[in-house]
């Protein structure tokens, strides 16, 4: 294979460790933290329960979606949501 293709696959393989470990931290750093999730597909999906719905999460990558439309990235973000309280109504 050519330069490219090499850097390319170094490239690739890199990626793929790090997605793997941001997945193994962020789910770690949920389960310290004591909030409650259920993990689906392996754990490349998470469904964390947030004070006011159930968050659409992928570990790997730190993107998250609220089931009300809120979109956001990285797992820190994602339990400042969790331990905000709900809003008054």
């Amino acid at each position: 294979m050519g330069d490219m293709g090499d850097m390319y696959n170094l490239f690739a393989k890199d990626r793929k460790k790090k997605k793997g470990s941001n997945s193994r931290y962020s789910t770690q750093l949920l389960i310290d933290k004591g909030i409650s999730f259920e993990s689906k597909n392996n754990g490349v999906h998470l469904i964390v329960e947030g004070i006011e719905c159930k968050i659409d999460f992928w570990p790997s990558t730190g993107k998250f979606i609220t089931r009300n439309g809120k979109r956001g990235r990285g797992v820190f973000n994602l339990i400042k949501l969790c331990n905000k309280k709900p809003l008054a109504k």
